[in-house]
């Protein structure tokens, strides 16, 4: 399999929209996404393999710290290693800059939770009632950068 990560282009965001709605009971708007890209603090990549938009990453630095904001990966493509790649990708450029990674996630999701902790985020809190369609808590993870 040939993934190729490449930086987020405002023509792509038409593919990642589709794979946002997919993906998410609220997914990110337009102007999120171009809020994001427009953003000098924000890194968005997109995986491609075979020349075809399989998935994204939005992480966003604040000082010494990250923040995981969204990834998706098509549902056709999960379980391939693309999410991954795409968040190795993206803490690989900014490792000498930051001590950690944040993100939350659906308590109840239970595949995202199992890919982070391959990657090394630890649960380390929680946020009650943060997803409100469905109304749901989230699982807050940390990644220690060494």
């Amino acid at each position: 399999m040939n993934i190729k990560i490449r930086d987020l282009k405002e023509q792509d965001l038409p593919h990642v929209l589709d794979i946002a709605k997919v993906s998410f009971s609220v997914p990110w708007s337009l102007e999120a996404f171009k809020s994001e890209i427009f953003n000098p603090n924000s890194i968005l990549r997109i995986a491609e393999l075979d020349g075809e938009i399989a998935g994204y990453i939005v992480l966003r630095k604040i000082i010494d710290q990250s923040e995981l904001l969204s990834i998706a990966v098509k549902p056709g493509l999960r379980r391939k290693g693309i999410a991954t790649e795409l968040i190795k990708n993206v803490l690989n450029e900014i490792k000498s800059s930051i001590k950690c990674c944040f993100l939350e996630v659906r308590v109840s999701n239970f595949e995202a939770i199992s890919l982070y902790e391959k990657i090394g985020f630890k649960k380390v809190g929680k946020r009650k009632n943060y997803y409100l369609l469905p109304k749901e808590d989230a699982t807050v993870m940390k990644l220690d950068i060494v």
